[in-house]
């Protein structure tokens, strides 16, 4: 079916990807105004955020194995790059990070181009197993995106970011002001992650905008909730990256809330897509947090671009979204749309989602319903594994025999990766001095090639000369020389004295006249041979001379060679040309490749038998405790740190400890909460409610009981009650 609407332009399948948005354009849509959402279904809606949120938190192996990825990329780059420093910023930072929250760096580093940078960056983390490489260089900010194989995190990594540090700042500020902020933020940014529409390279806001979006949204509560923290009398100003930013930031952010706000979570969020959906802020008016509310479009000169969403769909996947069409201002940089990512199917994603959770709670349904998960194929769930699952049941020999395995085979492949580290180090060699041998004979081999290009064309003017010399010469007959001694003879006889008895005859004389123009023909043609000869001589001596210098050239460059050869024995049987030294490059391409390779190999097998090592010592450590038992006998087997019941471990406190804590008045955190929600609420508290009084008489019973000597003593002797009198 590829019916198009004829009010909208959608086709069948816009039509069922976007149902609400398409039913709005067609005026077919009644979005309520939530006057049938009752205090019932907000206590509800805020006591499923809190479950929510505290299901979301990120437990302490996720930090630790986070914080420990940190750890591992800050040594490995600034090792790598000398002067730079790597910093943590974004929802990590912040402290706005779901459960799912990737890690945001930075990379301060100004001694190099970013693009030359995140070049060499990609390559320390291919040789370092990281996944999914992605260099995005042409960015405004340059980023390099990628995933730990180990943790399965991702990670991006920015290039002179400075200006997000400080945005980093601002979000934790307003996050410590009240926990309602932080916990609106949080879930917001989990809706928009469930429903598919908080990845801006997807062409959706991103985790940053939603997080400003929700910000605005607080600041115009009645009362607010979230101040200005922007808005403080002491500007202060900074440059970074050269240019110059207001990044006022007021300490006491608390004091500039004039009344207290006490509305619940399910109401602040009820406010949120109340504000989204109906009073749509977009249409007129600019997100804009240091204004503390949306300010309009033309006191921002941010003018509703076109075409719009629904327009641009059915223009084309090429068509680009008008600009400003949903327009988040940053906070420091206001030149910086949020927007600007947004693509024409993105927005109109936005745009039906904010509709369908608008209806849904309207409606009476549950947050998780709400939140149901659009696209489960993109959640990569990554279980706790086992490090010795494999190993449990075998026995010590067995391991002591994989473990010398595999410190034979490491010790071949370190053997191998060696030989071709020294291979690939000769070939650079064998290049580098080619292209030095090059570089210093670069002025020989240009004036040798000027000499050569010269013979030639040299020799082809000799042939010429010769050519035209002896042509001339067959046309005269006798040389120049000859010719002009018959021309004087013959002139004088012209012009001489005339003898009266021997003047000669009419024909005699005439005779003469006719040799001489005849001689005077020779002569010229004869000049011309004599001209020619001379350019033949000429060129001659010139070819002589360039002989002679290539001669000279070529002992020079034998010279540089032979000394290069002393110096590096193994150019001698080795052309000395481009084209042997870019074979030589490629070569050592090649067995870099082959290096990477094989040192993903040896480091598998470094782990491995760190494993293995490690196992040993646990295992033996267990056997060595495992069998002692005070007073003899056989220590009972503890099921639960058996080798064949291992279960992953969870660092969840014991209900008993959280009921005890509880009941005398000690803080709880989220963790201990969800423990005491489980195991029976409020109700087992106030079950077992201890006596502190007879806690600490039976706690000091026990430690007398512990310090008394249970050797055999002879007691006093017993005496009767007439004995004891006397």
């Amino acid at each position: 079916m590829t019916e198009e609407c004829e009010i909208t332009g959608f086709s069948h399948q816009q039509q069922q990807r976007w149902p609400l948005v398409h039913q709005y354009l067609c005026d077919q849509l009644e979005l309520p105004d939530g006057s049938e959402i009752d205090q019932e279904s907000i206590l509800q809606l805020s006591q499923d955020i809190d479950k929510v949120l505290l299901a979301q938190t990120p437990t302490k192996p996720f930090l630790k194995k986070r914080n420990g990825l940190y750890e591992h990329l800050k040594r490995t780059v600034e090792r790598r790059f000398k002067g730079s420093s790597l910093k943590r910023f974004g929802s990590t930072e912040s402290n706005l990070s779901l459960s799912s929250g990737d890690l945001d760096l930075c990379l301060l580093f100004d001694a190099q181009k970013p693009k030359k940078v995140l070049k060499s960056l990609s390559s320390t983390l291919r040789n370092q197993d990281m996944e999914d490489i992605q260099v995005i260089s042409s960015a405004k900010v340059p980023i390099i995106k990628f995933t730990d194989e180990r943790t399965k995190i991702p990670v991006d990594i920015s290039i002179n970011n400075t200006l997000a540090l400080h945005n980093t700042t601002l979000l934790r500020k307003y996050g410590d002001i009240d926990q309602r902020i932080r916990q609106s933020i949080l879930a917001l940014k989990y809706w928009a992650t469930q429903r598919d529409v908080c990845d801006a390279a997807k062409g959706t806001f991103s985790s940053y905008a939603w997080t400003l979006i929700m910000i605005q949204s607080l600041q115009t509560t009645s009362p607010p909730v979230a101040p200005n923290i922007q808005s403080g009398k002491d500007r202060t100003h900074l440059k970074v990256d050269g240019i110059e930013y207001d990044l006022t930031m007021t300490e006491n952010a608390e004091s500039l809330l004039k009344e207290s706000n006490t509305q619940s979570l399910g109401e602040l969020m009820v406010h949120f897509f109340r504000q989204m959906v109906l009073e749509r802020p977009w249409d007129g008016h600019v997100i804009s947090i240091r204004n503390g509310a949306p300010m309009t479009r033309k006191a921002k000169k941010w003018k509703y671009a076109k075409p719009h969403a629904s327009k641009a769909v059915t223009m084309g996947s090429k068509t680009r979204l008008g600009l400003h069409s949903f327009p988040v201002e940053d906070p420091f940089n206001h030149d910086h749309d949020l927007s600007r990512v947004i693509r024409p199917a993105g927005a109109l994603d936005i745009q039906e989602e904010l509709f369908r959770f608008w209806i849904g709670i309207n409606e009476g349904k549950t947050l998780e319903e709400l939140c149901e998960l659009k696209n489960p194929e993109r959640i990569q769930v990554v279980e706790e594994k086992d490090l010795f699952e494999d190993l449990r049941q075998l026995k010590k020999e067995d391991i002591e025999r994989m473990l010398n395995e595999n410190a034979t085979e490491y010790a071949e492949k370190e053997e191998l990766m060696t030989a071709l580290q020294t291979e690939r180090q000769n070939n650079i060699k064998i290049s580098q001095a080619l292209r030095g041998h090059m570089e210093e004979t670069s002025g020989l081999r240009k004036e040798h090639r000027a000499l050569v290009r010269s013979l030639r064309p040299r020799s082809q003017k000799m042939e010429l000369a010769q050519k035209q010399r002896d042509e001339y010469n067959q046309q005269v007959g006798m040389p120049l020389y000859r010719i002009r001694e018959l021309l004087v003879e013959v002139y004088n006889n012209l012009t001489g004295d005339i003898d009266f008895f021997q003047v000669p005859s009419l024909q005699r004389e005439e005779e003469q006249f006719g040799w001489f123009f005849e001689l005077q023909a020779m002569h010229a043609v004869a000049l011309k041979a004599d001209a020619a000869h001379q350019e033949f001589i000429s060129l001659v001596r010139e070819q002589k001379s360039a002989v002679k210098d290539l001669k000279i050239t070529e002992n020079k460059q034998t010279e540089v060679l032979a000394e290069l050869v002393r110096s590096e024995p193994i150019l001698a049987d080795i052309r000395s040309d481009f084209g042997e030294a870019r074979q030589f490059d490629q070569n050592a391409h090649k067995l870099n490749k082959v290096i990477q390779k094989r040192r993903k190999e040896v480091r598998v097998l470094r782990r491995e038998k760190g494993r293995l090592e490690a196992w040993l010592r646990v295992s033996s450590r267990k056997n060595t405790h495992r069998n002692s038992k005070p007073g003899g006998g056989k220590r009972e087997r503890n099921p639960k740190s058996g080798q064949g019941n291992w279960k992953p471990r969870h660092n969840r406190p014991k209900p008993e400890e959280v009921q005890k804590r509880a009941a005398t008045g000690g803080s709880l955190s989220l963790t201990d909460l969800d423990v005491l929600l489980r195991s029976g609420g409020l109700a087992s508290v106030t079950k077992s409610k201890p006596n502190p009084k007879s806690a600490r008489r039976a706690e000091r019973k026990k430690k007398q009981n512990s310090n008394r000597q249970l050797s055999a003593q002879r007691g006093e002797r017993a005496q009767s009650k007439k004995g004891r009198k006397e």
